[in-house]
């Protein structure tokens, strides 16, 4: 059975639904006019003047990002956004959680923090940058995190009614063993990424070094994330409901995990020893960023089975063909 047979209300975009992904456009336009100005060469904001030329790929690359969060938007209203196969917006979702979430906790909650203990304001600028440029790109993405997800939220539970009711006790289907090994491999995963993270927290690292109270508040947030989506995966593997809470937990745990291993990934394999320092291009680090590159995409492969195998219902037939949630 197809989750999208599923869906309950597919036909009616609530008022609500619309404001926010309206909202959301809008939240986008001051970083991606930003953007578009430095890549063709007007350096608003930037003190340094080869900003534009050092940074155009960065520039070029992160614009396509906030263009495909505008995509995403008009897609949670608009008609073809029920009728396209649902990892289309899905996936670049699950991403922009993971990317969104620890920026906007961590530049909001951090920011205040580090404002009360002393630590200065978060947001005054640097040398190459002025502050009011922080203030756009930060307080966007924080916006952008709230109603990316709210319309998302929403989406779900008009198309897919276990995101809103629940699934059974070991709901895991005939595919159950194979997502409880998918699921072990997740924790395993983030296990290790808490403990990175927290660690770099604490004492710093070659990547993280000098850390103000903000980068420290990003750090834990993402250690968070990862240790609630280990806990709710723990309560599958024996045999709990796939409550919405734990359906929460584990998007945003395997989200996060994916995105930090997979940004660590791209550095270490674009800069030098020297931008990094040792430690960083050690072949351990890299060993352990990958295996929790691989081990959330695991975890979300599970989830995604686990809900194909709810929607179809709690004993499908053997000769039965399994749909993920793609459609």
């Amino acid at each position: 059975m197809n989750l999208t047979a599923q869906s309950r209300g597919a036909d009616r975009v609530l008022p609500l639904r619309r404001w926010i992904c309206v909202a959301t456009v809008v939240s986008c336009l001051p970083y991606l006019l930003l953007k578009i100005a430095w890549i063709f060469g007007w350096t608003i904001g930037v003190d340094d003047a080869e900003f534009a030329d050092t940074m155009r790929v960065a520039n070029i690359a992160t614009a396509g990002m906030e263009l495909t969060a505008i995509l995403i938007a008009v897609g949670l209203v608009a008609p073809w956004g029920k009728r396209i196969p649902a990892v289309l917006l899905a996936f670049p979702m699950w991403v922009a959680t993971g990317l969104l979430v620890p920026v906007a906790v961590g530049s909001v909650l951090g920011g205040a923090i580090q404002v009360v203990t002393g630590g200065g304001n978060a947001y005054s600028g640097n040398d190459a940058m002025e502050g009011w440029v922080f203030a756009v790109v930060y307080g966007g993405f924080a916006t952008q995190a709230v109603l990316l997800l709210a319309g998302f939220v929403l989406y779900a539970r008009d198309r897919w009614h276990v995101v809103v009711d629940g699934g059974a006790d070991n709901g895991g289907g005939r595919t159950g063993r194979l997502q409880n090994h998918l699921g072990a491999v997740f924790v395993a995963a983030a296990v290790i990424f808490t403990g990175q993270q927290l660690v770099w927290a604490v004492w710093g690292s070659a990547v993280f070094s000098d850390l103000t109270t903000a980068q420290r508040v990003f750090l834990v947030v993402g250690a968070s994330a990862a240790a609630a989506g280990a806990a709710a995966a723990t309560g599958l593997l024996r045999g709990k409901r796939l409550t919405p809470a734990r359906l929460v937990l584990l998007w945003l745990g395997t989200a996060v995990t994916f995105t930090s291993a997979l940004k660590d990934t791209v550095t270490y394999l674009a800069l030098d020893t020297e931008a990094l320092g040792g430690s960083a291009r050690d072949p351990g680090n890299g060993a352990l960023t990958l295996l929790v590159l691989l081990g959330s995409l695991a975890g979300a492969i599970g989830v995604a089975m686990r809900l194909a195998e709810e929607s179809a219902g709690s004993e499908p037939t053997r000769n039965a063909p399994l749909s993920l949630p793609l459609a």
